[in-house]
């Protein structure tokens, strides 16, 4: 798909309205206040904590002196908990957009201040009021060479039949899970939104004895890799690295999602300036490029393409090569519809 169309509509801006006064208040400089240490920056860590490390974090602290800290994946639930308690001690937060979504409707994300951040350069729909797409990850089909050599699903609608002898794993969340259950459903890459949810559950029911769920991007591969799981969604910079090291995985970029990775706010943090010049560090292709280096999720600005190889680029699944058969996550649809599904969701994931 040649654009990516993640970022809130209009109609979806207006519904968020304008903020809080104290919301406002953070929006401010601060006047008399010291510029902090350090920052800190949740990630999902593993293979791609390091690549921000390398690429961002360290390269952040060389050129302004403040420190990052690398703390645990914030998933929703504990970030509405840290904002609604007033103890926010999270700076900056890497997640998917579907999943930052609902938390700019509750209110609990800042606003990104583009007079900082820079927009030069930036793929169609990296630019959101709530949040800055700093990837693209591939959710792929993937599967254990040994395991799954002469029966690994070709497609998704394969990998939900019950008659598809094998372990699963799929990722514990209602965002990409249920576009690949459509998928098996079998609605169309041109035609998945609206989700078909109804259908969607129906795949998951079929398939309910064979899941093993992951909740990390470290996790998934390492099912993978361990033989834990025949084949599964994940994403391909988790499942490329053990790839390139002989381990025993492959994958396609056919019928993949393109899911952005973001930098977003949580509402409240105390050190707001810092935290936009920190995100703008992360905009620049030059840091962006390097970051592909090291994992390869394809960069948001399009100038980072020129610096990478062409076997670089084959190797993202935003690139010209693997754009032909996948599709954008879309973030309007999660951010309308996103609450009831993952409510459904996790309900049917505990259901006996």
């Amino acid at each position: 798909m040649d654009m990516i169309r993640n970022g809130l509509s209009r109609r979806s801006v207006l519904k968020l309205g304008a903020g809080t006064a104290a919301a406002s208040f953070l929006a401010m400089p601060a006047i008399g206040r010291a510029a902090p240490t350090s920052l800190s920056v949740a990630n999902g860590g593993g293979a791609l904590g390091d690549a921000f490390k390398a690429a961002c974090f360290d390269t952040f602290e060389k050129k302004t002196g403040i420190k990052i800290i690398s703390a645990p994946y914030m998933e929703g639930a504990r970030l509405k908990a840290m904002v609604e308690a007033g103890a926010v001690d999270i700076d900056v937060t890497d997640t998917d957009s579907s999943e930052a979504a609902p938390l700019a409707v509750a209110g609990l994300l800042d606003e990104i201040d583009y007079s900082v951040v820079p927009k030069d350069g930036l793929i169609d729909g990296a630019v959101s009021k709530y949040w800055t797409s700093c990837y693209i990850a591939g959710c792929v089909l993937s599967w254990n060479t040994d395991s799954a050599e002469d029966g690994r699903p070709k497609n998704w609608q394969e990998f939900f039949d019950p008659k598809v002898k094998g372990r699963r794993t799929l990722w514990k969340n209602a965002a990409q899970t249920m576009e690949v259950a459509a998928l098996g459903a079998g609605q169309t890459l041109d035609k998945l939104y609206p989700i078909d949810i109804d259908r969607a559950f129906a795949m998951l029911d079929g398939i309910r004895s064979s899941i093993t769920w992951w909740t990390s991007g470290a996790q998934s591969a390492q099912l993978l890799a361990n033989g834990d799981a025949d084949f599964g969604m994940c994403w391909n910079g988790r499942v490329d690295p053990v790839k390139q090291q002989g381990g025993p995985i492959d994958y396609t970029f056919d019928y993949s999602l393109h899911t952005p990775g973001i930098w977003s706010l949580p509402k409240g943090g105390r050190n707001r300036d810092t935290a936009m010049k920190f995100i703008a560090h992360c905009m620049d292709p030059e840091v962006q490029a390097a970051f592909s280096k090291l994992i390869p999720y394809g960069p948001t600005n399009d100038k980072a393409f020129d610096i990478l190889s062409a076997e670089e680029r084959a190797r993202m699944p935003s690139s010209p090569e693997n754009r032909k058969l996948s599709i954008a996550i879309n973030g309007d649809y999660w951010l309308e519809n996103g609450t009831k599904i993952y409510d459904r969701f996790n309900t049917w994931v505990v259901a006996k």
